[in-house]
């Protein structure tokens, strides 16, 4: 009997390891849609050629009407995302670096991620979100209300709390403010 104990332990060895490296992957792919969602609302400009109108436009709508982006199919969603990140996962994979590959791979679903706090959503997900392993929609709204400049990690319930007290989107605009000398835009304080 014991063992059969010792015997099962050494074979499920890997198990906390393993699942430690999936959520840092995917808690990094949450910071990193998070940057660029940051980056998007903050300075994103609805005139630049290419990102413009397949970006910053519809961000800037979905502030505006936070079901817009519901209204397309799933590719329509989620292709400005996809195709960047999952192109960077291929890379990576192929070059073998596997946690960078995952980083990219769950970022190419932050759009779908992001799309689940803004609808209803079947058991599985929804006891995600409850945990916090997926953002919920009561965490997401504070996204949307003023002052419009936090809560910008939109995968996971996780990470906001924390930037929220270290403060870390306001810093970085002070960083890339004083750096760079580019502030955000000024329409983004209003929707």
């Amino acid at each position: 009997m014991a063992d059969d104990r010792v015997g099962t332990a050494v074979h499920l060895w890997w198990l906390l390891p393993t699942a430690a490296w999936w959520l840092s992957a995917w808690l990094a792919a949450d910071l990193l849609t998070g940057a660029v969602h940051w980056f998007e609302d903050r300075y994103g400009d609805p005139d630049w050629p290419v990102l413009g109108p397949h970006v910053i436009r519809p961000n800037i709508l979905h502030h505006r009407d936070q079901t817009a982006f519901l209204a397309g199919g799933w590719l329509w969603r989620n292709w400005t995302a996809l195709l960047p990140a999952w192109t960077a996962a291929v890379l990576l994979a192929w070059c073998g670096c596997w946690w960078g590959a995952a980083v990219a791979g769950f970022a190419g679903l932050g759009n779908e991620v992001h799309a689940w706090s803004h609808r209803r959503c079947n058991r599985g997900i929804r006891a995600l979100q409850l945990l916090g392993v997926l953002a919920s929609p009561e965490d997401h709204q504070r996204h949307h209300r003023r002052p419009f400049s936090t809560d910008f990690c939109v995968m996971s319930g996780l990470l906001n709390p924390l930037l929220r007290v270290l403060d870390f989107w306001s810093r970085a605009e002070a960083i890339v403010g004083i750096v760079l000398g580019v502030w955000p835009r000024q329409e983004r304080a209003d929707a």
